[in-house]
């Protein structure tokens, strides 16, 4: 028998004593280490698989409070399920506009090389700038001072208008939000469906005063609420995002185009327009709108004349975008056009007379759509 142990002299004749010594301890710190093991490893690991099999979106987040619903789920986790409490966009406000806004994005700048700058057509002289753009091949046809900042007008009510998209994409409003006219979108002149403070407007009834009869007090009160009352904070979001998409000669100073209360005027290229006007092809409503010649608002007291002579005398194929005129900008017009499945954009500015600027315009889309 081993004895390996220092045993006391008085058990040595104690054999059960001694086998308890010898044997009976080994054992006891073998079971020791096993209790310590499944009592402090075992629940890790059981912990890590518990949490690998449970949906990311249903697990404890710090501080014991429920992760929300956005939490993405861990690799190889089942998708979580949108919480039953977050409200849903509109039908038509669901991801499909968003994801085609995306998608119609431009993916690449638009390309001057081989663009003719002068084409022998009808009024061509009086343009003081323009450009004629393809933006599938992303090919600029023509150009004339493409990237001189000039006035633009109601054409500043395209990136209003575009605003307003994103925000109802996101879900920030929706079309049936109910806005109460203010005084300051009451003293607003110019082209206008004399707003009165006494009444409120649905905002779709907004954007066809807006994107139709080119309403100045209508973009001047969509502007104000989707600035939270501040006509300021909505500006420098106009410019922010006209920085975003690229419109390197535009400053916004106003939503509507009519100048500031210090008399300055937005100005922009044509070529920025064209890339503003692009971003708006994403929103088939914007388009709907832009292309009718005719509407009412009001619940029918007010008549809407679309003041695109394009739209209203139907070119073949032009379906918006929007015109412009101030004394500093003249007659200006942004063109959307789409003939036999193909699409071009075209922006003109300067003209004296808006038949002039119509007739050049006719004629600059025949010829972009024979090259």
């Amino acid at each position: 028998m081993s004895t390996r142990y220092d045993l006391p002299r008085q058990s040595g004749s104690n054999a059960l004593l001694r086998n308890m010594l010898v044997w009976g301890l080994p054992i006891l710190g073998w079971a020791v280490l096993v209790l310590c093991f499944v009592v402090f490893l075992a629940p890790g690991e059981e912990g890590a698989a518990s949490a690998e099999a449970v949906p990311a979106a249903e697990q404890p987040a710090a501080g014991g409070a429920p992760a929300p619903a956005e939490t993405p789920a861990a690799p190889g986790a089942p998708a979580a399920p949108a919480s039953a409490e977050q409200p849903k966009p509109a039908a038509s406000e669901q991801p499909r506009t968003a994801q085609t806004a995306q998608a119609a994005l431009p993916t690449a700048p638009y390309d001057f090389t081989g663009a003719v700058s002068k084409l022998g057509l009808p009024k061509e002289e009086l343009c003081q700038t323009g450009i004629l753009v393809d933006p599938a091949t992303r090919k600029v046809l023509w150009a004339k001072n493409a990237d001189k900042a000039v006035p633009i007008a109601s054409m500043t009510k395209m990136m209003t208008l575009l605003l307003t998209e994103e925000d109802l994409a996101s879900g920030v409003v929706s079309r049936d939000t109910v806005i109460r006219v203010t005084k300051a979108a009451y003293e607003i002149g110019g082209s206008q469906v004399w707003l009165d403070p006494r009444e409120s407007f649905p905002l779709s009834e907004l954007l066809k005063a807006v994107a139709i009869k080119s309403a100045n007090d209508a973009a001047y009160l969509v502007g104000e609420y989707l600035g939270r009352g501040d006509i300021d904070a909505f500006v420098a979001r106009m410019n922010r995002r006209a920085g975003e998409l690229g419109m390197k000669a535009t400053h916004f100073y106003d939503p509507h185009g009519l100048g500031d209360d210090r008399k300055r005027h937005n100005t922009a290229s044509a070529h920025d327009m064209v890339i503003l006007a692009e971003a708006l092809l994403a929103y088939p409503e914007v388009i709907k709108l832009a292309s009718t010649r005719m509407d009412t608002f009001r619940n029918g007291k007010t008549e809407l004349k679309n003041h695109n002579n394009l739209v209203f005398n139907r070119v073949p194929g032009v379906d918006g975008l929007k015109t412009g005129y101030t004394d500093a900008a003249g007659f200006c017009v942004t063109i959307t056009c789409l003939r036999d499945g193909r699409r071009l954009l075209g922006c003109v500015t300067g003209y004296k007379r808006p038949a002039d600027r119509d007739a050049f315009c006719k004629a600059l889309l025949d010829w972009g759509y024979a090259h």
